[in-house]
Parts: structure tokens; C-alpha cells; sequence
């Protein structure tokens, strides 16, 4: 970890923090412990499960699950930090109802759209079990009924295989572009279906919100929509290679929908005029 990130963790850390002791706890879990690990000083602990109090946008403290194991510190920064640049200046306003969490992983990033828009339900898919089970705690403390499935979002509804890497975010579906950095360290059989099934057969009223983190499936999940594109006002994509995301891009803008670069280079907002 270079110095820059280390004081901007600390700064994140004194920030978020609903007591001094959590403070000292972000701290240590989020810019010592990944410093002392580099050095080969610590060792992560994937097992435990630690529990964090945090100020989330609105001042309001939240219960944050993740695992010991560096990422989910990580996540926290990106999200909540104040410095955070995951929603971008130009973006309207939008007041989704229902949102789509497609790729939660321990689910960071639903706690964050809860405190950013308090009446929508979020509805979370995370594959790989040992997030899902972190998922649930986190699913919790978001409220409206928010429910959080151990699918996969893809094209069309059955059964995948689901590697799983090497890598602290988990893993992704066989069929997807693969990162030659990753090694699969084991394979497991997951349940896949559309965003069209989900409300189809499942049930769920449809998104006009959609977060999609799915380690390559990205233009797979828009292709599932397959009826309810119209349904959906804002989109916010994490793309994994350039081939996902020009493909992604052309799919907004058939259907319409206005572009502008995220955070970073993978990351793409999208909105309809009428959002």
C-alpha cells in the first residue's frame, strides 16, 4: 500500500467511524492490518466475519458484515468514503423504487443505494456462498422488505458453472471472459436466470434500477431483460474487458439511454432522459 492510500484509509477510517472505537477498528482493518499483511507481517483470516458501525451519506450510523480478508475494507472506502466518486456530479436525480443489485458480494454496496434512497426495496444476487452468507447480515439493516437470492443474473434461466478464484471478490461464471491473472481454485454449480424471469416467474416487480458487477456476464444481464428494458431508468455497470463494455455501451444506446463515465475506465453510468 503506498503512503497515499494509507492516509487516505486513515482519513476514511476517522470519518466514518460512529465511536473512537470503531475508529481505531476501521483503522487498524482497513490501512495497518493490509500494510502489516504486504510485509508479511499478518496473514487475513477469510473465516472471521467482523462488524463495523459507520456514518453512512446521510450521518445515520449503519451495521457493516464483511470478511477479514482485505476487500471488504477496501469496499467500504470506495463507497463510503466522502471522497467517494462512485456516484458522479452529472448524475440527475433519480428515485428508483425497486433496485437491482446484481453481483452484491457481501453487500457494501446495497447498504450504500439504501442510504442514498431510504423507500426503494433493493433486491441482491450474490453466487458465491461464503458472500452470500455475509450478504444476509447485511441484508438486515436495509429495510422495505429487501431480499437478498444465491443466483447468478444472466441471459436466459438454468443451471451454471461458477468458478471460483483466487481472489478476494469471489469468482465469476465459466461462460464469461476469463482474467488470465486468476487461478480457479474450485468449481461450484449455480443457479442462473433472466432479469425477465426473475419477475416472469419469481415474481419480483420490475427494476428501474440497476447495479450490475457481474465479472463479465455484464451484457449477458442487459440481453436478459428480453421485454422490460423500458422498465429500467438508470443503470450503473462495472464492465470487465473492452470488448464487455463497448458491447454494453451499444446496447444504452439503442435502447436510449444517456452515457457518462464512472469513476474509472470500467465504470459506466447510464440514465433515460425521463429518469
Amino acid at each position: 500500500m503506498n503512503n497515499s492510500l494509507f492516509f487516505s484509509r486513515i482519513s476514511c477510517a476517522i470519518a466514518l467511524g460512529t465511536s473512537l472505537k470503531q475508529k481505531l477498528r476501521l483503522l487498524f482493518y482497513m490501512a495497518v492490518k493490509p500494510s502489516l499483511v504486504f510485509r508479511g507481517l499478518a496473514t487475513f483470516l477469510n473465516n472471521r466475519i467482523l462488524s463495523f458501525s459507520i456514518y453512512d451519506p446521510r450521518r445515520k450510523p449503519v451495521l457493516v458484515f464483511l470478511r477479514d480478508n482485505g476487500a471488504g475494507a477496501t469496499t467500504i472506502a470506495e463507497y463510503f468514503s466522502p471522497h467517494s466518486a462512485i456516484i458522479p456530479a452529472n448524475l440527475p436525480p433519480i428515485h428508483p423504487k425497486v433496485i437491482y443489485d446484481l453481483g452484491a458480494n457481501v453487500g457494501v454496496s446495497s447498504l450504500f443505494f439504501a442510504s442514498l434512497y431510504p423507500k426503494a426495496t433493493i433486491y441482491g444476487f450474490e453466487p458465491l456462498p461464503e458472500n452470500f452468507e455475509v450478504c444476509l447480515l447485511n441484508y438486515r439493516g436495509i429495510a422495505n422488505k429487501s431480499q437478498v437470492f444465491p443466483w447468478a443474473i444472466g441471459s436466459k434461466t438454468g443451471q451454471a458453472i461458477f468458478d471460483c478464484k483466487n481472489d478476494s471478490r469471489g469468482g465469476r461464471l465459466e461462460s464469461t471472459h476469463q482474467d488470465p491473472n486468476l487461478q480457479t481454485i474450485a468449481q461450484i454449480q449455480v443457479k442462473i436466470i433472466s432479469i425477465a424471469d426473475l419477475i416472469n416467474k419469481e415474481g419480483l416487480p420490475p427494476p428501474d434500477f440497476l447495479k450490475i458487477d457481474v465479472e463479465g456476464a455484464e451484457y449477458d444481464v442487459l440481453a436478459g431483460l428480453a421485454g422490460y428494458e423500458d422498465s429500467v431508468g438508470s443503470i450503473y455497470l462495472e464492465t470487465h474487458g473492452d470488448n464487455i463494455k463497448n458491447n454494453c455501451i451499444l446496447w444504452l444506446e439503442k435502447h436510449k439511454f444517456q452515457i457518462c463515465q464512472g469513476s474509472d475506465r470500467t465504470a459506466i453510468w447510464s440514465w433515460r432522459a425521463s429518469a
